[in-house]
């Protein structure tokens, strides 16, 4: 069983792999752009950060779906004249525990050691209670 956490967009590298005795976290990316960012491109853009990350994509509906059960604000701009657009997020990333449930959530304001910090935390009191 693998620790989550679902990171919609975070600017900086966590080390996920520094958490020898516990459980292997398992990032994933859920893009709320489904039209430009398909399976090729999120891979692209993902070896950046882990060699173990996952990217997931889906229909406007699924993603609609994603970001109303986590409440992530997203909201597509204006196209320019080459048909390009930004996309205005929510920047946040969600811990799961291995069951699937919402365990914490972490803003922008959050350095990745308090996050790293609090996510090693969250795993020993889950080891602790299963």
């Amino acid at each position: 069983r693998q620790y989550t956490p679902v990171i919609p967009s975070f600017p900086f590298f966590l080390p996920i792999d520094n958490t020898s005795g516990l459980p292997k976290l398992q990032p994933l990316f859920i893009t709320v752009d489904p039209d430009r960012d398909t399976p090729a491109a999120i891979k692209v853009y993902l070896k950046d950060f882990h060699p173990r990350f996952l990217g997931l994509t889906g229909t406007r509906e699924e993603i609609h779906e994603a970001t109303r059960s986590y409440r992530v604000y997203y909201s597509m701009g204006p196209q320019d004249d080459d048909n390009d657009y930004l996309v205005d997020h929510t920047i946040i990333m969600y811990l799961v525990d291995p069951k699937g449930n919402f365990v914490e959530y972490f803003g922008q304001n959050r350095t990745a050691e308090e996050i790293m910090g609090n996510i090693v935390n969250q795993m020993i009191k889950y080891s602790k209670n299963r």
